[in-house]
């Protein structure tokens, strides 16, 4: 047998009947319908509650960026006065480190002098390229730090005595 439509029952030849209790039920029809809106004040409720969540995290990532702002402009501030005072200071210190100034002190207060002429010695300074001597010697210490610390005040102390 073809089927044609779905109101067909096995068995019997007889249709299938349609009936919908809620719309000959007055009580079960107001039921239904009240159901129903009482579903889609849900949904509304839901929605408008989704809606409120969403502009409170905007309005409060909105807050902290303003709160943080806020607190970089302090810190600029902050910045600015510490550059300033730091070029007042040494606009100050240069005031003060005047060359009369270091020489009166050291001849009064330290007790020093200006060596006499049998007290200055001259040292010979060879004519070659220094930055050659220092790679040259740089190879024959290697990369040992302390080893040419060392050698360094080796010569020192033979240029002196």
């Amino acid at each position: 047998m073809i089927q044609s439509n779905n109101k067909y029952v096995y068995g019997t030849a007889a249709e299938k009947i349609e009936y919908n209790v809620y719309e000959e039920n007055v009580v079960l029809k107001k039921k239904k319908q009240q159901r129903s809106n009482t579903k889609a004040k849900f949904k509304m409720i839901g929605y408008i509650l989704t809606a409120f969540a969403v502009c409170f995290i905007i309005m409060l990532r909105y807050a902290l960026i303003t709160d943080i702002n806020y607190e970089i402009s302090q810190m600029n501030k902050k910045y600015n006065d510490l550059r300033n005072d730091n070029s007042r200071l040494k606009v100050a210190l240069e005031k003060e480190v005047d060359l009369h100034k270091v020489r009166d002190v050291a001849e009064t207060k330290l007790g020093m002098h200006k060596p006499d002429k049998y007290q200055v010695v001259y040292i010979k300074v060879p004519k070659s390229d220094f930055t050659k001597v220092a790679e040259e010697e740089a190879k024959e210490i290697g990369n040992d730090i302390f080893a040419a610390i060392s050698s360094k005040a080796d010569k020192l102390t033979k240029l002196l005595y």
